[in-house]
């Protein structure tokens, strides 16, 4: 009898024994948590940057900006990302007409600074071409390519010197792939052509240039050039899709027509003055014209504010405001 109590006894302590052995090796108790390392690129941490991006406008020779925001992997300077963004820029709303002007496979092969001066060494990609090859025989196409190495360096230098840290930025092209770069030449940045002699010397350090960007003044400058010269479809590209009540502009063709037949022309620009919205959205700019109408008399309009509206990013003047102001 006491055997017996003496073997449940055992095998009662044994059946716990084996409970609490289970219970540990299935991770019942608490344990100690493993830090997750997450090996992907992306997972890196990040600070948000948000930067006036430039790029081309159609096949004109301007700049255009897109304000947008972006992460800047913390392993990776503001600069870097910035030009990154310009060489990879994907897609938004504005890129419809906006003109991508850095060659997609340039590589980002080095950025320092010192003081005022920032130093960008790039790939020789940078200095290609890229998308459809330019016909040699076609004049046009041809000084667009110039046209298009000038604006992609400008693109670079106008969106890192708005940061507000350097004023100058020296481009340098690393040819043979070892890291060291030399000065891009006056013929690579499209600052001079074949036949100048200063083609092949080492361009200067280049500093912001407001003048080849798209701003208000500029815009209406390039609409009255436009007028004057009866460039129709130029001027046509700065008419606004719809105006304040909603309404389209015209297709091309009814928009010719239209301009021809009203036998109108401006002479005597000088824009005078602008004035910004405190949206941002909508500028003043104040003209001086001279008018002629179908009847043959010219009307000399001083001060004259013709209102110019931001659409995708560029500023445009809508129909309605250009016969208001330039054809009646």
């Amino acid at each position: 009898m006491k055997l017996g109590r003496k073997k449940k006894t055992i095998v009662l302590l044994t059946v716990m024994l084996v409970v609490v052995f289970c219970f540990c090796a299935c991770g019942g108790g608490p344990a100690e948590e493993e830090m997750q390392i997450d090996p992907r690129p992306e997972s890196v941490s990040k600070d948000k940057a948000t930067v006036r991006l430039y790029f081309g406008y159609l096949q004109n020779r301007w700049l255009v900006g897109e304000n947008r925001s972006f992460d800047v992997p913390v392993n990776e300077s503001q600069e870097t990302a910035i030009i990154e963004q310009l060489i990879d820029p994907g897609s938004s709303p504005s890129m419809v007409d906006f003109v991508q002007l850095v060659n997609p496979e340039t590589r980002v092969v080095n950025v320092t600074s010192e003081g005022e001066f920032l130093f960008v060494t790039l790939s020789k990609e940078f200095l290609e071409g890229f998308g459809r090859e330019p016909d040699a025989g076609n004049e046009e196409e041809m000084n667009y390519e110039k046209d298009r190495k000038y604006l992609a360096v400008y693109s670079i230098v106008n969106t890192l010197v708005e940061q507000g840290t350097y004023s100058r930025v020296s481009i340098l092209i690393d040819d043979e792939g070892t890291g060291n770069g030399r000065p891009i030449t006056n013929l690579e940045a499209g600052i001079a052509t074949e036949s100048d002699g200063n083609a092949n010397d080492p361009a200067e350090t280049f500093s912001r240039k407001g003048d080849i960007v798209l701003s208000p003044s500029n815009t209406m400058q390039e609409i009255l050039s436009a007028t004057e010269k009866n460039e129709w479809g130029t001027l046509y590209e700065y008419i606004a899709y719809k105006d304040s009540t909603g309404q389209d502009k015209p297709a091309l063709e009814d928009f010719r027509n239209e301009l021809a037949t009203a036998k109108f022309s401006v002479s005597n620009v000088e824009i005078i003055d602008s004035i910004m919205s405190q949206d941002g959205k909508m500028n003043i700019v104040m003209v001086n014209y001279d008018l002629k109408l179908q009847d043959g008399e010219v009307k000399s309009k001083t001060n004259i504010p013709v209102r110019l509206t931001l659409e995708n990013d560029v500023w445009k003047i809508t129909y309605y405001m250009y016969k208001l102001k330039f054809m009646s």
